[in-house]
């Protein structure tokens, strides 16, 4: 089974026009289902595992990290077959991303019963694994599980930014220079390493880079959001150069020398 390059994680938490995914995956699940949301089936997954309702639309369900190998894949698979053919309650999030998948959520419901989150029910049964940055909420009035870097991304800014992250720190480490291993680990969530170039601040995201020269070492990608965040904590463009940094996200772009970071969690200034 081809698996396909998860760009959707980054594309979570960067503003999508007047659909922001990111705040979608940071806001209750249920706060979306309303009385009268359509219902769909599900008729299977695509040839990149994708899943696919009975009118030929393809789905990403928002909260699910990325699998990673074919053993994942095939629980995966399994685990969405049971749901075949069973009328469900579809919540789109937001257009369609670049491989044609529309972000949504999907909901059982049973009389006298909370409706149940297909993707909570998929992680609980250990068929699929939570986003590090989100774990898609429970219906009712039961408090989310979080993931602990959801819980650290909930600090405040003074106190997360610039700490060491235990799951960053405790990770191996990609040089931000090895392009043959950031290329062999585009669409996979890593953590990469090395000292800031460059900063480029644009409109909407800014570009945290490992080297002046385009193509020669990775650079960080950030919301607008998550950099002002950074600012109030402290962290400015002049102060960033030459500075080392650990950072974990997807590797993502054309050549995977993107990384795209969405929580203040997932960065690590080291020096």
């Amino acid at each position: 089974m081809r698996l396909k390059p998860f760009l959707a994680l980054f594309l979570a938490f960067v503003a999508l026009g007047p659909f922001p995914a990111g705040a979608a995956l940071a806001a209750d699940a249920c706060a979306d289902l309303a009385d009268d949301s359509p219902v769909a089936q599900l008729s299977g997954v695509d040839a990149a595992g994708d899943p696919v309702l009975a009118d030929g639309r393809r789905l990403r369900l928002v909260g699910l990290a990325p699998r990673q190998d074919e053993a994942e894949a095939a629980r995966f698979v399994a685990a969405l077959g049971g749901w075949r053919g069973q009328d469900l309650a579809l919540v789109l999030l937001g257009p369609p991303d670049r491989w044609g998948r529309l972000p949504a959520r999907l909901f059982a419901r049973a009389e006298g019963q909370e409706p149940r989150n297909l993707a909570e029910t998929l992680i609980a049964e250990g068929a699929a694994l939570a986003l590090p940055e989100a774990r898609p909420t429970r219906c009712g009035g039961a408090a989310p599980t979080r993931t602990a870097r959801a819980a650290a991304s909930r600090r405040p800014a003074s106190a997360a930014a610039g700490a060491a992250s235990p799951a960053v720190a405790s990770e191996s480490v990609l040089d931000s220079h090895d392009l043959a291993a950031l290329r062999a680990h585009q669409g996979r969530i890593v953590v990469i390493g090395g000292r800031v170039a460059s900063v480029g601040e644009r409109a909407q995201r800014t570009y945290l880079n490992f080297s002046r020269r385009r193509g020669e070492a990775a650079s960080i990608v950030l919301s607008k959001t998550l950099w002002r965040a950074l600012q109030d904590a402290g962290w400015t463009a002049s102060g960033l150069a030459g500075k080392r940094l650990r950072a974990r996200g997807v590797l993502s772009g054309r050549d995977g020398l993107l990384l795209d970071v969405t929580s203040m969690a997932a960065l690590e200034r080291v020096d």
